[in-house]
């Protein structure tokens, strides 16, 4: 395969492995509706589409027949018909209706596959791209045998950027920023919410800063309304750092009568991958127990 490292890449709850140095390019959508491009340093590598109905979608081969027939129509007058491989399974992927096939000609290659989700209503079409003379076969068999699909009352697989974790199922991805050395997820559940933080080069971070300034500086805004305290912690033999508390009554109009709400926060600096990590969650739960779970689904070095 000419490829030896392998990362995880999970978004809107379908995740599959890619090359390590393949990176995101472009986000589209939310869990119902999108679109992901996967790039190297010089080209697009791989394209994931997914789209979802109120009713039960056709079977995957009816799904690849409506799919070719429309891309025939979109080449060029006079272009040669493409060559076409079709019907071929995954035994990784057994239990879902798919098809993967191999499309070459008519202006790109590519080794597609698509899924039709256990509920029915959702459609996953990944396509990996390939030169001309090349094949990149078992390349693609890698990349379509690692896909896993969460059903819609799953907890979900997030993995983008070399960071991994699963939220609980209920929570959509309300925010995201993606940036060098900074990722952040905010989720949300009703009226609860889930933030995933992390940032790299944190040796030097922690040369300005201590890690409880820098949790609380993270969720400074989300937290301005809590009586919040911390203290000292450790968490997978790391520095850690813990913060929490509950809405202040000036915050609650007719508070007597409203739920209280309290916001739980962990942070931790693992040396090793110099990297700093933190969760919060505002519920009414006290000491909300899907921070710990969330944290302990990172696999942090």
């Amino acid at each position: 395969m000419g490829q030896e490292r392998w990362a995880r890449l999970g978004w809107q709850g379908i995740s599959f492995d890619v090359p390590e140095d393949w990176c995101p390019g472009s986000l589209e959508g939310d869990a119902a509706n999108g679109y992901l491009r996967v790039e190297d340093e010089t080209h697009v590598r791989l394209e994931l589409r997914w789209e979802s109905g109120r009713r039960a979608v056709a079977a995957a081969s009816g799904l690849v027949d409506g799919y070719l027939k429309q891309t025939r129509k979109k080449l060029p007058r006079g272009a040669s018909e493409p060559s076409v491989d079709r019907g071929l399974a995954m035994k990784e992927l057994a239990a879902l209706d798919h098809e993967a096939y191999t499309w070459r000609g008519g202006g790109f290659n590519a080794h597609g596959l698509l899924l039709v989700a256990p509920d029915s209503r959702r459609v996953v079409h990944l396509r990996v791209f390939f030169d001309k003379g090349g094949d990149h076969k078992a390349l693609a068999r890698r990349i379509f045998g690692s896909v896993k699909l969460t059903p819609g009352d799953g907890g979900a697989e997030w993995a983008v950027f070399g960071l991994r974790f699963e939220v609980p199922a209920g929570w959509r991805l309300e925010e995201s920023a993606l940036r060098t050395g900074s990722l952040r997820f905010l989720f949300k559940a009703g009226n609860d919410e889930l933030e995933v933080v992390r940032q790299s080069l944190a040796a030097i971070t922690l040369q300005r800063t201590s890690l409880e300034q820098w949790l609380k500086g993270q969720f400074a805004k989300a937290t301005r309304s809590y009586r919040c305290t911390a203290r000292a912690d450790e968490y997978r033999s790391h520095e850690a750092v813990r913060y929490g508390g509950e809405l202040s009554l000036r915050a609650r109009p007719l508070a007597v009568f409203r739920k209280r709400r309290y916001t739980t926060a962990l942070a931790w600096h693992c040396a090793e991958a110099d990297k700093l990590f933190a969760l919060r969650c505002e519920s009414p739960q006290s000491e909300d127990p899907r921070v710990e779970g969330c944290a302990d689904s990172i696999a942090c070095h």
